[in-house]
């Protein structure tokens, strides 16, 4: 009797646990992105984007930042890569693509996408538009191409604040939930 009470405890708290992380993360990325050849990064200076209840643009900023540099890449003031991330502070509907992970597509077609005429002949190059729900709170970062401007990635979580006071360890979830989607190291790095 003890046993089962136990184990039945023990079910409710790891159901309590799961049902706290009830989250979308998901990421697009451009087939125009020059993934083989990023390796540095900095942020674009847009002021405090993170203005959403307490939350710390530092925060987010170090994680990021720590993110980056375990994956090979080095802060430059130069960049290959711009990073830019908001969290938004309403419910909002969302754009997102059906692709091929971005290590498959960096493997088998990346180089062939290089020039830019070679897009329109690779069946995978397509974009399968998905609509998403995403809730208050979620935290969006893009990757952008200093040369070209255009966003090469963007990630994003919903479901991860809400109305609650926010801890560093919350924020850390949250940007390495986004961060686990790009799984790919620097250039200099391989």
């Amino acid at each position: 009797m003890k046993k089962t009470g136990l184990i039945a405890i023990v079910a409710v708290l790891l159901t309590g646990c799961v049902a706290e992380r009830d989250f979308v993360v998901e990421y697009d990325y451009s087939y125009r992105g020059k993934f083989k050849r990023y390796d540095t990064f900095d942020f674009l200076n847009l002021g405090d984007t993170v203005n959403f209840n307490g939350l710390s643009d530092g925060m987010i900023k170090r994680e990021i930042e720590r993110r980056m540099i375990s994956q090979g890449y080095k802060k430059s003031s130069k960049p290959s890569i711009y990073i830019a991330y908001k969290v938004f502070s309403n419910d909002m509907s969302f754009k997102g693509y059906d692709q091929l992970e971005l290590e498959s597509w960096d493997e088998l077609y990346a180089e062939r996408a290089e020039n830019e005429r070679n897009l329109e002949y690779i069946r995978e190059a397509k974009y399968d538009t998905k609509e998403y729900q995403l809730k208050k709170g979620t935290l969006l970062i893009d990757f952008i191409d200093r040369k070209s401007h255009g966003v090469i990635w963007q990630g994003y979580a919903s479901g991860l604040f809400d109305d609650q006071t926010y801890f560093s360890k919350d924020v850390k979830y949250a940007v390495r939930s986004i961060l686990n989607q790009y799984r790919l190291v620097a250039a200099s790095y391989q």
